[in-house]
């Protein structure tokens, strides 16, 4: 069919209106894209960062902890030294003991001899 000179003007606004509204709903797509985009970027950058102190956390805990570790492994061996000591003075008291009770041994072997000499 021939379109009358009168009607193509008419048909190519229709299909210039037709082409702005499919480019306008396109844009609208476009953006509603690039938000989820922004929105989705925004929560990786978000979680990133909560990682990031989440890990900084951690090692400062850990840290903590070593220090912690290290300050009772100290108290420990301030307790063994404590411990060895007391058993060397332990030792030593036992043998002044074992001294003392051989002098009273040998006093009463010379109190027997002295009271039967007598």
């Amino acid at each position: 069919m021939a379109s009358s000179p009168k009607s193509t003007p008419v048909v190519l606004a229709a299909k210039a209106e037709e082409a702005a509204i499919t480019a306008v709903e396109k844009a609208k797509e476009e953006s509603v894209a690039i938000d989820a985009v922004e929105k989705a970027e925004d929560a990786r950058k978000k979680a990133e960062e909560s990682a990031k102190a989440a890990v900084t956390k951690a090692q400062e805990a850990v840290i903590k902890a070593e220090s912690a570790a290290q300050s009772e492994v100290e108290k420990a061996d301030e307790a063994v030294k404590r411990a060895e000591e007391i058993a060397t003075e332990a030792k030593r008291a036992k043998g002044e003991a074992v001294a003392a009770v051989a002098k009273v041994k040998a006093a009463e072997v010379v109190a027997a001899g002295a009271r039967l000499k007598s």
